[in-house]
């Protein structure tokens, strides 16, 4: 494991995380390149102190790591988070791309990541994925997003009709996850919802 760009990763989780982050640093260190961790492969890069179960939790809730099992589909919601012995963790593209500029720079940039998967979005130029992340976050409340919304900012960033395109490549990218049993916004909003990555909701994104 390269310890220089470990260093720099953990120094970019501190920037919106308190603890565990040379735990998590040296734990996605391990998926930028195979998208997965198993549960057995963590003993030996945790730091002394620090628990498995609590590291795990503090990847889940920022969504920078999603357990394979599910209860019934892949949305992040019925994803089920049982720490042990033969567990999955899979570490989501958007994530991946985080952590490749990270341990770069000692910075998490969002919207760097988001051009950087321009490809795999199938969208062109890549300064048009970062403005569009860039305008669902600011649409985003309380972490969430309407469909609605994404249809705005798909208008307002020149990817009109190709919303439906953008809301399957986003999902598979771990941008955003359907959010069934958000019952805030599904008395305010009309049609689907759907969970920003938290991940990409840190202070000072623009």
């Amino acid at each position: 494991m390269d310890e220089e760009r470990t260093t720099l990763l953990a120094q970019a989780l501190k920037s919106f995380i308190r603890d565990y982050t040379d735990s998590l640093a040296r734990i996605l260190s391990l998926c930028e390149q195979t998208g997965e961790v198993a549960y057995e492969e963590l003993r030996n890069v945790i730091e002394p102190g620090d628990e498995i179960e609590e590291v795990l939790l503090t990847a889940w809730e920022w969504r920078l790591l999603v357990p394979r099992k599910s209860n019934r589909t892949l949305q992040w919601d019925d994803r089920l988070f049982i720490p042990g012995e033969g567990q999955v963790f899979e570490c989501p593209l958007i994530i991946r791309k985080l952590i490749s500029i990270a341990s770069k720079t000692g910075k998490w940039e969002p919207l760097d990541a988001a051009a950087a998967i321009s490809k795999e979005m199938s969208i062109e130029p890549r300064e048009r994925v970062s403005k569009l992340v860039g305008r669902l976050i600011e649409l985003a409340e309380n972490g969430h997003i309407s469909s609605l919304d994404i249809r705005r900012a798909c208008r307002e960033t020149g990817l009109m009709g190709r919303e439906d395109t953008v809301i399957s490549n986003f999902k598979a990218a771990g941008i955003i996850s359907p959010a069934l049993g958000y019952l805030p916004g599904i008395k305010k909003h009309r049609g689907p919802l759907y969970e920003l990555n938290p991940s990409l909701l840190m202070p000072g994104v623009k």
